[in-house]
């Protein structure tokens, strides 16, 4: 399924407007700050893969640079799975992700995030933060 990036988000949107070619560092134009200068170029193949609908390729890097916490990877995952690209629509798993981010002061994350949980239940809520503590007792005490 392949979504014009134009519209996938604002931000987003008006870079790819612009009429210069890409940047080399996606993550600096992102206001990505803290990633290795390895993961910084995870990061950009995974926001190149992003922008170009190869959402698989883009879901398997964000995963990994998410797991070493980079707050804009897990912002990507979350509108991934809150806009259904390359992977099924979960709102459970995009308020995972979101609320990740924003618990490290990503405000788009934030944004999103309150956005959502209006959409959702209090089950669903509940059940989202329940994936999120499991996750952070997994990964956040192995960085």
């Amino acid at each position: 399924m392949s979504v014009n990036p134009r519209i996938i988000e604002k931000d987003i949107g008006q870079l790819l407007k612009l009429s210069v070619a890409p940047p080399d560092d996606w993550y600096e134009v992102m206001g990505g700050a803290g990633l290795k200068d390895i993961d910084r170029k995870q990061f950009n193949y995974a926001f190149e893969s992003f922008v170009d609908g190869s959402y698989d390729s883009a879901f398997k890097r964000f995963v990994r640079l998410s797991a070493k916490g980079s707050a804009i990877s897990q912002y990507h995952l979350g509108l991934m799975y809150l806009k259904g690209l390359g992977i099924l629509q979960d709102f459970c798993r995009a308020h995972l992700w979101l609320n990740m981010a924003s618990s490290q002061g990503h405000k788009k994350a934030r944004a999103q995030l309150e956005k959502l949980t209006k959409r959702m239940s209090a089950h669903q809520v509940a059940d989202a933060q329940k994936l999120a503590r499991v996750w952070a007792a997994k990964h956040c005490k192995s960085r």
